[in-house]
């Protein structure tokens, strides 16, 4: 790697760290993770590193911007031939694109959330006619608050991506001329390249949209919403098919309640 001229040339710990760019403090870090061991002046108890020494600290420079750990930088020194190097980054390479697969993961669901804020603010209160996104039906529970039937939608986890709760489930009610006549919710998930083309998918092209505030002191929204949508269809002479699909899209904490946005589509003909 270069001249061994000075092969039995002595540093101190000052000059080491001038030369790597590594603080002191981190070189004695190193040495009590047992990666370097300096020779120690009885006398003074001043360090004294060798060549071979500062190559080392050259070489967890080196895996330290791989993000390896001090362990993994143990255990490459401890073989004797590149095919120990290879497995240890082999190892390092699955678990940072695992991260990379989680953080993005999270970055897709922190723009939803944004995306969701910015819906609200468009349509809050107001009614217009949008197309429904399609999602798959995979179950049901009986009711949002039947804590008890949960278990159904834990069982689907693997199923539902690991989405939360409130992300996985949708309120679906029908109705006539005399009110609401049923009401549920049904266990969704996205559609994607592996959805088939027989199972139970839901997707309406033109539907009555609006967006809604709920909370537990607002009581049931419910018979109130079904009149404001029905009102609001027969003045624009809109005919609905029946049925109301309601989504939440953010459940926050105010004043220490909870409250939620609701979206809402009614498919119309």
């Amino acid at each position: 790697m270069g001249s061994t001229e000075n092969r039995y040339a002595t540093y101190t710990i000052g000059q080491v760290s001038e030369i790597t760019g590594i603080s002191r403090d981190r070189l004695r870090y190193y040495e009590e993770k047992g990666l370097l061991f300096p020779n120690q002046n009885n006398d003074n108890n001043y360090r004294n590193y060798t060549i071979s020494d500062i190559d080392k600290v050259l070489s967890i420079e080196f895996y330290l911007s791989m993000n390896l750990s001090i362990k993994e930088i143990g255990s490459i020194w401890s073989g004797d031939s590149y095919r120990e190097i290879s497995s240890v980054l082999a190892d390092k390479e699955k678990e940072i694109t695992s991260k990379i697969e989680e953080l993005n993961n999270y970055l897709s669901s922190i723009n939803k959330g944004k995306e969701a804020c910015d819906r609200i603010a468009r349509n809050l209160d107001k009614f217009s006619v949008q197309s429904m996104p399609a999602f798959e039906v995979i179950g049901e529970i009986s009711d949002y608050r039947a804590y008890k039937e949960y278990e159904n939608i834990h069982k689907k986890k693997i199923e539902l991506g690991g989405k939360p709760i409130v992300d996985s489930i949708k309120r679906l009610l029908t109705y006539s001329k005399k009110g609401i006549e049923s009401n549920k919710m049904i266990i969704t998930r996205n559609v994607s390249k592996s959805t088939v083309n027989n199972t139970n998918l839901m997707s309406y092209k033109k539907c009555l949209y609006t967006i809604v505030e709920d909370s537990i002191d607002k009581g049931d929204i419910l018979p109130d919403m079904f009149h404001k949508c029905y009102n609001y269809a027969k003045k624009n002479q809109l005919n609905g098919k029946g049925i109301v699909i309601i989504s939440m899209m953010l459940i926050t904490v105010n004043h220490g309640t909870a409250k939620a946005y609701l979206e809402i589509f009614a498919p119309i003909e």
